[in-house]
């Protein structure tokens, strides 16, 4: 009977340090997995934000340049009238 407990003690044994094993080892996999995805999820917004950034950038000076001509050209409008009516002026 000492023989059997004793060998049942030492399965046991071996098995809490299997199932030690084991746990340590899904310990490793879990946060390996976790430090993954959240570099690759990190990574993957810093691009979304730089290409984000890069198209607003390119609108932006898009939209400055039309801006520019829209601003000159209606200067020019309003100057011709501002000259149509000087001239009507003088001649009355």
């Amino acid at each position: 009977m000492k023989h059997i407990i004793i060998l049942i003690g030492a399965v046991f044994i071996t098995s809490c340090a299997t199932v030690g094993a084991v746990i340590d080892g899904g310990k490793d996999l879990t946060t390996s997995v976790i430090d993954s995805t959240v570099k690759t999820a990190g990574n993957i917004t810093t691009s979304a934000l730089e290409d984000v950034s890069g198209v607003i950038d390119t609108v932006a000076e898009s939209t400055e340049g039309i801006v520019d001509n829209v601003v000159e050209e209606i200067d020019e409008q309003t100057n011709e009238l501002q000259d149509t009516e000087k001239e009507k002026e003088q001649q009355k």
